[in-house]
């Protein structure tokens, strides 16, 4: 009992007495001043699914990312990095009237820096009403007002640049999506004039039906000229002039009908008319769809536009930063009778390891001596 008691007070009271006095009398006041926001879209938000409904959580979404992205962010060497240059966080943290423990010795690495800063932000971020809330602690209350505001203006630089940065992207798309369009409109409007040129036509359907109308044209006249040398045929002689002259009209017809139809030839160019009509054919096609695609980009830049303007992201601020009154930490008392169960538990658990030690050890060596012949034990 006296090893028992006497290793209490060494492992429990005087350690709680050690640490009572640290936060009783040693240890600094903090004073902690933070904002509660969340993270906004102009678009409407539209109604959860079955399993949204069920969980409580929020849909996925930009705003919803953006949460998340601003959550960590609060942690981030980047921001730490902001606030270090904006304030005079140095100072403020490392003051010579700050406790031993709780100060920040200025000649620390950034990472050691940002592990202590750590220690003095808390945020915290409710998947199910997108609600941000972050606390930061300060030795004196003007600080930590300061930096809880300077905090608070660099998620709204962040949340500003995400939203333009997706602004921008929307309308790089479209953009692009537009010169593409242009740019294969022109081209095939090009590939159609310069078909035009080497054909020297501005419309080979037009010359094409023109030449359909002569053949019918020749064709009605030879049927023309047939009946009437079949007629005249019936009255006059054979040999008769007339017969002769509508038959060598007729041949001449039969022979300009054949020169026409032949391919639908056109004079002077070397390829039927036909492979040039499908060759024209397919140019037009080309261009129509090319000016389908340039109209249906040019709505997308609009849309693009109008749907970049709605997706504005912003802040919804419920809670600003204030300056504190009175210090919330350390929590002595509280804190106090933390370190005291603790030593505690951790003395019951020691001293019980012992105590099996001890037993296990006593039972083998009564074991061992048990197992000895009765001469040895004489």
């Amino acid at each position: 009992m006296k090893s028992l008691r006497k290793s209490f007070l060494i492992l429990v009271i005087f350690p709680f007495f050690l640490g009572s006095c640290y936060l009783f009398f040693i240890a600094s006041d903090r004073y902690v001043s933070g904002a509660g926001f969340a993270v906004r879209s102009m678009t409407n938000q539209g109604k959860g699914d079955l399993l949204t409904s069920v969980t409580g959580l929020a849909s996925s979404g930009s705003s919803t990312s953006d949460s998340y992205i601003v959550n960590k962010f609060l942690e981030s060497m980047d921001l730490f990095s902001s606030v270090n240059k904006k304030s005079d966080f140095l100072s403020i943290y490392s003051n010579p009237d700050i406790d031993f423990l709780s100060s920040l010795n200025p000649e620390l690495s950034k990472e050691e820096k940002l592990k202590y800063w750590k220690r003095y932000i808390d945020s915290d971020f409710d998947p199910s009403s997108g609600i941000i809330r972050y606390e930061i602690q300060a030795f004196d209350p003007k600080s930590a007002h300061e930096i809880a505001n300077l905090i608070l203006q660099e998620v709204r630089n962040l949340i500003n640049k995400l939203s333009e940065q997706a602004r921008k992207d929307t309308m790089n798309y479209a953009k692009n999506e537009l010169v593409h369009a242009q740019t294969n409109l022109m081209e095939s409007r090009e590939a159609l004039r310069l078909f035009r040129e080497e054909t020297k036509s501005v419309d080979l359907s037009a010359i094409a039906s023109s030449q359909v109308n002569l053949l019918t044209n020749l064709e009605k006249q030879l049927i023309d000229v047939k009946a009437r040398i079949s007629v005249l045929k019936k009255s006059l002689d054979l040999n008769a002039p007339s017969i002769k002259s509508l038959e060598r009209k007729a041949e001449a017809l039969i022979s300009q009908i054949s020169e026409k139809s032949g391919g639908l030839n056109i004079t002077g160019y070397p390829r039927d008319l036909s492979v040039l009509l499908e060759n024209q054919e397919v140019l037009q096609t080309k261009i129509t769809f090319a000016e389908s695609s340039y109209a249906s980009a040019m709505a997308s830049l609009e849309s693009a536009r109008i749907e970049a303007s709605r997706n504005q992201r912003y802040l919804a601020i419920y809670s600003y930063p204030f300056i504190p009154e009175h210090p919330i930490y350390p929590q002595k008392l509280l804190w106090s009778t933390y370190l005291l169960l603790g030593l505690t538990l951790v003395w019951g658990i020691c001293i019980l390891l012992l105590l099996s030690i001890r037993d296990h050890i006593s039972a083998a060596w009564i074991e061992g001596i048990s197992s000895l012949p009765r001469n040895k034990l004489k």
